[in-house]
């Protein structure tokens, strides 16, 4: 092989292997641009190509991208005409016989949609054909109803280089009737642009809109007007958009031929860097007026009736009518009132707005508004407005009422029946601020509120002063509001199962932000319950409350027996007075609240059951954590206790823990249990008693009691003495009651003295003469030892195994005598008996006496 040969099989093979890399990068390129787009199908069958066309039996297309476009197309004999392949763009047209669209869903729209930008749809334009004809075209679309099926044809013309002149038309068939959109562009220069669209209904025109477009300096300025004259084939056209809304619209009773739209418009757009639009810096004039006479579905907004006329000029994207006259009635779309309760969604609303005649001032709207909502909830406004339409900016408010009333209405778990309410309100807004008050006039209410177990009826609420209401904004910062002034509640009856019914008072001073609610007054009740309350409520944070009690002087009446259900129906307190104060923690997710309580009571006199209660002072401080309540007893002291006899004064110092739900199953403890009694000292050595486990055993005590206090109060006849007792006890605490099984008491050395001189027992010993002997030893019975078993059950039954050695100096020349005695009381009679007599008052008596019948 020669030496040119070799390099020319060198160079060929070189071509090769760089046609294949190229290829092969290509290729690999393609992929890339493929999973990017997220182009997941592109095949087609039937391909021929000339120099000058391209042709496809059939072409298929599926792309599903990462922010949510979902889109297949099917396309059949596609011809493609180009001048060359050389030169394929733009090609010269681009003929289809059929092809079917089917978009199941669209990219998700941006919180911040960008403007439009034009140096991009330049790029796209290039791509067009200089003409575009769909024969048969056929559309599966998302839409309101779920997927709604269109079908027509579409035609379009440019000159090849640059959009315009361009012309296009599209043509939807639906019941025999056919609908075209005719839009025709022409550009005289570089800067200035014609566009005119028509809407045809069976190719009679019904809409006609010219737009003008002029490029200068960084700004594009757009007029233009749009107009329709008559519509006499609404019914059809409201059939068709019916599938495109999601609602029912409500069909037309006949052809509104007199329905009329008329717009003009002077825009002027700032264009940003790149040909984008910044659509909100806007400014020019626009005039509206619109003829309605049935209701007619606006999509996105709901269905809509009546007449409007408006002019606005707008500056810096702010747009402020120079003339404004309306009546309106619109059915709000659904998803436009989702956020509301369904009672609160109005069904109707009827706007009124027409100027006030006569109070024309330059630079200032004055406007007369109504606005009635139907509904669940009727509600009216009025009010007149004074608009400023120059610099500075702002709308006063005057005369405003708003009306609210319903029978009934359901907020989450409240439920509000009998709502009646009147607003009273005037103010001012401008760019930056907001600023209402609502007057004294105002004032609310609600025949009855019910949540769960609470419920209120008659409740009114009024304003002693003014409310405040101020709105700040911001462009560059969050809005922030805050609600400020006095407001008065009043209730009828608060009912609750911790409650007694009965009328409540709350002169609140309210305010509240952003950020928490803090209301501070006095709560009092018809019972005289009278206490200074305090909501403290971040938004984000739990629910404080505070509350202090006012000094209750119970000399005047108990309101706390008058209030809470709980108040024991036993206990009777006549004099004496009640402090306290707490603070209660509701958490915002819903978990277990917080509370804590200190109460101090001082000189309580009453009655507890059968039992004379005076002198008693107390001080507690209560703390309810994680569903635990602690209770401290810091101290309770009481003068005097007199279940049928007296005794005291009485001393605990001590503690009770529990769960919040088995409040009485806790365990209760104490370091100081005593109580002076008949001259002497009964005390319990500190322990715990756990109140949710039987059996337990007490250690009790007994010291230095006086023998002949005990005998006084001994309801029998002649019987005295004298002496020091003391004792010991193992009390036992089971599930029936308390028990004494190994108590000991015994009689001080060197002893004392036991008179017993009864007319009965000297009346037995006539007759027994071994009776006599015990009659007259304890005539005057001096005893040097006094012992006794003491054993008690649950039933109340005393047994005393006593043991008395002494001797009577009278008789027998003061021989030594023992005395082994049994004796037995029912001490639940005992003490009926006791209470029965004059040792106690009228009202225990009483008690006594209705509980033997």
């Amino acid at each position: 092989m020669t030496k040119p040969s070799r390099i020319l099989l060198w160079l060929i093979s070189a071509l090769l292997v760089s046609m294949l890399l190229a290829g092969g990068f290509a290729w690999y390129q393609w992929k890339v641009f493929k999973r990017e787009q997220g182009i997941e199908q592109l095949e087609w069958q039937g391909l021929r190509l000339s120099n000058q066309s391209v042709f496809i039996d059939r072409l298929d297309y599926v792309q599903r991208t990462a922010d949510g476009l979902d889109v297949a197309a099917q396309i059949d004999a596609v011809n493609l005409q180009i001048t060359s392949f050389f030169r394929p763009f733009p090609p010269r047209s681009l003929d289809v016989e059929r092809a079917r669209l089917t978009l199941h869903s669209l990219p998700e729209a941006s919180d911040e949609p960008s403007p439009p930008d034009l140096e991009r749809y330049e790029q796209w334009i290039a791509w067009l054909p200089q003409r575009l004809t769909i024969v048969d075209l056929q559309m599966e679309l998302p839409c309101a109803q779920g997927r709604c099926d269109e079908r027509g044809s579409l035609q379009l013309r440019h000159s090849g280089e640059s959009l315009l002149p361009f012309e296009a038309r599209l043509d939807l068939q639906r019941n025999e009737r056919q609908l075209s959109l005719m839009v025709d562009a022409q550009r005289s220069d570089e800067t200035h642009s014609l566009i005119e669209a028509k809407l045809l209904i069976d190719e009679q025109q019904r809409l006609e809109t010219r737009h003008q477009l002029m490029h200068a300096d960084e700004q594009m300025l757009w007029s233009g007007t749009l107009s329709m004259g008559s519509l006499p084939e609404a019914p059809w056209l409201l059939e068709w958009l019916g599938e495109w809304t999601s609602y029912q619209p409500t069909a037309l009773p006949d052809m509104p031929a007199d329905m009329r739209l008329g717009a003009g418009w002077s825009l002027t757009l700032p264009q940003r860097p790149g040909g984008m639009i910044d659509w909100r810096d806007a400014a020019g004039d626009l005039r509206l007026s619109a003829h309605l006479p049935a209701f007619w579905p606006v999509i996105g907004l709901g269905e809509l009736q009546g007449e409007i006329d408006l002019a606005a000029n707008g500056q810096n994207g702010l747009w402020l009518p120079s003339e404004l006259k309306a009546n309106l009635k619109l059915r709000p779309e659904p998803a436009l009132l989702a956020a509301l309760p369904n009672n609160l969604r109005p069904t109707l609303l009827n706007i009124d707005i027409a100027p006030v005649e006569g109070e024309t001032v330059q630079g200032h709207l004055p406007l007369q508004l109504r606005l009635e909502a139907q509904g669940g909830a009727p509600a009216t406004l009025q009010a007149r407005a004074q608009l400023a339409t120059g610099a500075p900016y702002a709308v006063d408010i005057e005369q405003a009422r708003l009306q609210v009333r319903s029978s009934k209405l359901q907020l989450d778990a409240l439920t509000l029946q009998g709502l009646d309410a009147t607003l009273h309100f005037s103010g001012r807004a401008d760019l930056e601020r907001i600023d209402l008050k609502l007057h004294k006039a105002s004032r609310a209410t609600l025949a009855r509120v019910t949540s769960a177990e609470l419920a209120a009826s008659q409740l009114r609420a009024e304003l002693p002063q003014p409310l405040s209401l101020q709105i700040d904004r911001s462009a560059a910062e969050a809005s922030t509001w805050r609600i400020r002034g006095p407001v008065e509640l009043r209730l009828g009856a608060l009912e609750h199962p911790q409650l007694i019914a009965q009328g409540w008072r709350w002169s609140s001073q309210l305010d509240v932000d952003t950020t928490r609610l803090n209301a501070t007054g006095p709560l009092s009740n018809d019972a005289g319950l009278a206490l200074v309350a305090n909501l403290n409520k971040a938004w984000n944070g739990p629910l404080q409350v505070n509350g202090k009690l006012q000094e209750v002087f119970l000399r005047a009446g108990n309101p706390l027996a008058r209030s809470f259900a709980a108040w024991p129906a036993a206990l009777e307190l006549n004099s004496g007075r009640l402090l306290g104060d707490g603070k209660l923690s509701l958490p915002a997710d819903g978990g277990a609240p917080s509370a804590s309580l200190a109460l101090e009571a001082r000189g309580l006199a009453g009655i507890y059951d059968r039992t004379e209660i005076s002198g008693l002072d107390v001080r507690l401080a209560g703390n309810l954590q994680r569903n635990r309540l602690q209770m401290d007893i810091t101290e309770l002291r009481l003068a005097q206790l007199n279940p049928g006899f007296t005794f005291g004064p009485l001393l605990l110092r001590g503690a009770y823990s529990a769960s919040l739900d088995q409040p009485a199953q806790g365990r209760l403890s104490w370091q100081t249990a005593e109580t002076h009694i008949l001259g002497g000292r009964f005390w319990l050595e500190p322990a715990t008693l756990d109140l949710a486990v039987a059996p337990q055993q007490l250690n009790a005590r007994v010291q230095g009691v006086q023998l002949g206090e005990v005998l006084a109060a001994y309801p029998t006849e002649g019987l005295s003495g004298s002496g020091l007792i003391d004792g010991s006890f193992e009390v036992h605490r089971s599930a029936t009651g308390l028990s004494v099984d190994q108590g000991q008491l015994a009689a001080r050395a060197p002893g004392g003295v036991l008179r017993f001189r009864s007319p009965k027992i000297e009346a037995l010993g006539q007759a027994n003469p071994a009776m006599r002997i015990v009659s007259e030893a304890l005539h005057d019975f001096h005893y040097d030892l006094l012992s006794s078993d003491v054993r008690y059950d649950e039933s109340g039954k005393l047994n005393l195994g006593l043991r008395l050695n002494g001797r009577n100096p009278a008789l027998e020349g003061g021989r030594p005598i023992n005395f082994s005695i049994n004796l037995e009381e029912d001490i639940p009679a005992l003490l009926t008996s006791l209470q029965l007599s004059d040792r106690v008052s009228e009202t225990i008596q009483r008690r006594v006496q209705e509980r033997l019948r």
